[in-house]
């Protein structure tokens, strides 16, 4: 397996612009939701993040909303549930969980245009619709790429994830120790 050396500048982006979804009870909670061999949602969901900035810098796509980017990443499988667990999932989980994801996302927060497109559109070419902006078609690529590497043991993003999961801890211990009266 080949260990990709964490980009700080793509780590830090992902965690600035994705802070209050990775921070989220729902979001924690996919932690306990196996993906795609023995990676959890959470975790795959922040390698596709990354590797969505990646991509877009290798192929110097300049003109991309970064934010829009990262936080449809995000949440592009928050679909909430154990896709393995034939009781609790969806019958056609490939074909219907873009959309279940999308429901789950308006309901927790705020979406722009290009976050609903992402999240919605980010099984494509297995489903439909086709993608409407560049960001869309970045994650169609990321996800796959990442989907694979889980899969097949291609790569690890492990010190991406290792580096942003302790910084999210540190940030939720400390603003937890900070919102509570008793400790001031």
């Amino acid at each position: 397996m080949i260990y990709i050396k964490a980009d700080q500048k793509l780590a830090e982006q992902v965690l600035t612009y994705g802070q209050d979804i990775l921070r989220s009870p729902n979001m924690q909670s996919e932690k306990n939701f196996m993906q795609h061999g023995s990676t959890n949602c959470y975790t795959h969901s922040i390698c596709v993040a990354y590797m969505a900035l990646r991509i877009a810098e290798i192929l110097h796509i300049r003109k991309i909303d970064k934010k829009s980017l990262v936080r449809g990443c995000l949440l592009h499988d928050f679909f909430l549930y154990d896709w393995h667990d034939k009781e609790s999932a969806c019958q056609f989980h490939t074909l219907m969980h873009p959309i279940t994801a999308l429901k789950n996302a308006e309901q927790e927060f705020e979406l722009n245009p290009v976050e609903r497109d992402i999240i919605r559109k980010h099984m494509f070419p297995l489903c439909f619709p086709f993608p409407k902006y560049r960001e869309s078609f970045i994650i169609t690529i990321a996800d796959k790429c990442c989907a694979a590497s889980e899969i097949w043991h291609l790569y690890s993003l492990e010190k991406i994830i290792d580096l942003l999961d302790g910084k999210i801890r540190h940030e939720i211990l400390e603003s937890n120790f900070n919102a509570n009266p008793a400790y001031a």
